[in-house]
């Protein structure tokens, strides 16, 4: 702790901040996932895999070079979700909230630092919204990952302890949009079930519009013409594309043998949808990619 607060007093601008927290981060994870402990095989990661790993899980842009289900131990998994979690929340937003534990004064420069990562758009109240973050980010986790645990334990028969596991780290990267799944054909088993696919998409989706538009959106739902011009063009965009997406993928997979051709009408609407939602950030995925007609890809 001592080295980063060293480390934050030295540097003056906040990229040079961000960065810097941004570099420790993954030189940390890094350094975490070659230990012999992360991997289920015993042996300690090539350091250029761990490294690969810590930057798209702290990225959160769902990229792997070995299959996370089993390659990695449960000691590697959490450290993946919490690379996420950091991810997620941003570099500064953390170090703006140890700011505030430790001081409980935030200066201009870390304000400014604080806004840029959160994108919001008012600084003059940055301590409660950085506040609010947090816990909107927490309590959409824990939401979503208990309706994926008492699925996984009431539907798919899994332990207790397992299914909650399963829940929470599928809550964390679904929310903070990393696609790292637990399963070495990521969400394809559960391409037919709505308990599954629309938590986990609507977890993405919320996640995905950004903290300002979901905090005015909580204000001032019932009126949409005080809506500020950023929440409107967010959440058209993101109409268009879904909708556009969802029939995309039901006009040119609708009969593909090995995608959507065997499912009923319902099945094919839902995987279409979250084959639709997916390509925004996510990268979780519930039909083989590699089986589509080149025209969805």
């Amino acid at each position: 702790m001592r080295l980063f607060w060293a480390l934050v007093a030295r540097f003056h601008q906040p990229a040079q901040v961000i960065t810097t927290v941004f570099g420790v981060t993954v030189l940390l994870g890094t350094a975490l996932l070659s230990s012999p402990l992360a991997t289920s095989s015993g042996k300690p990661a090539d350091w250029l895999t761990a490294l690969f790993t810590a930057t798209s899980a702290v990225c959160v842009n769902g990229l792997t070079v070995v299959d996370t289900a089993t390659h990695w131990s449960a000691f590697g998994e959490v450290v993946i979700a919490v690379l996420i979690q950091v991810g997620g929340l941003g570099i500064m937003t953390l170090a703006t909230v140890f700011t505030l534990l430790v001081s409980r004064r935030l200066g201009l420069r870390a304000r400014l630092s604080a806004q840029a990562e959160t994108k919001v758009l008012n600084g003059s109240d940055l301590r409660r919204v950085v506040g609010k973050v947090v816990v909107f980010n927490l309590t959409c986790e824990a939401v979503v990952g208990t309706v994926l645990t008492l699925r996984f334990v009431l539907g798919y028969g899994e332990p207790v302890g397992r299914g909650l596991y399963l829940g929470l780290f599928h809550a964390v990267s679904s929310f903070n949009n990393a696609g790292f799944a637990l399963w070495p054909d990521s969400m394809v088993r559960f391409a037919a079930d709505p308990w599954v696919c629309l938590t986990v998409a609507t977890a993405v989706i919320v996640g995905g519009l950004g903290y300002p538009v979901v905090f005015e959106l909580r204000r001032s739902w019932r009126r949409p013409g005080r809506w500020s011009l950023l929440t409107r063009i967010t959440l058209t965009v993101t109409t268009v594309l879904l909708a556009g997406g969802t029939l995309v993928f039901l006009v040119t997979e609708w009969t593909n043998p090995r995608t959507l051709g065997p499912m009923d009408g319902q099945g094919k609407l839902l995987a279409a949808f979250f084959t639709a939602v997916m390509p925004r950030s996510a990268g979780f995925n519930s039909l083989d990619i590699t089986q589509m007609h080149p025209s969805s890809c």
